[in-house]
């Protein structure tokens, strides 16, 4: 018997169609963007881990739909990182949050990975709102 609180993943977007639409995403920045982003890995998990959950505070978590982890931009001149950024997406926060909110998935993992992207970036929130702008997906591709 399903908990209320669950989702029904079996129905829902794999992960493999996650990073689908991540990669789909990356490809409509523009390439200024893009350019930037040479050591930076997308990983998709259905939760994030307990420790992380924990280092954020977050006791619910379906609460956190992705994160970003590396040295923002501005600062890879004064540190240089020895491992890849990493924006992580949380496929069942995701999908949850899509279906409690009648969105579509892919347009939420868009709007969730500019919105890391723009942590890479150290962009303000202004920043990432023309970067979500710019870069919709039309009705003919989603």
């Amino acid at each position: 018997m399903e908990k209320k609180d669950e989702i029904d993943i079996v129905r829902m977007p794999a992960v493999a169609e996650i990073y689908d639409f991540a990669y789909r995403s990356l490809q409509k920045l523009p390439k200024s963007f893009r350019s930037h982003l040479k050591n930076f890995v997308i990983e998709v998990e259905n939760f994030a881990d307990p420790s992380t959950l924990e280092e954020l505070s977050m006791a619910d978590r379906y609460d956190l739909l992705g994160l970003y982890r590396g040295v923002p931009v501005p600062l890879k001149k004064k540190i240089r990182p020895s491992q890849p950024d990493i924006i992580y997406l949380y496929r069942c926060p995701l999908i949850r949050h899509a279906i409690e909110n009648s969105e579509d998935v892919k347009s939420l993992v868009h709007h969730v990975l500019i919105n890391e992207i723009g942590h890479h970036f150290g962009c303000t929130a202004n920043e990432m709102s023309w970067m979500r702008q710019y870069s919709k997906f039309t009705k003919s591709e989603s």
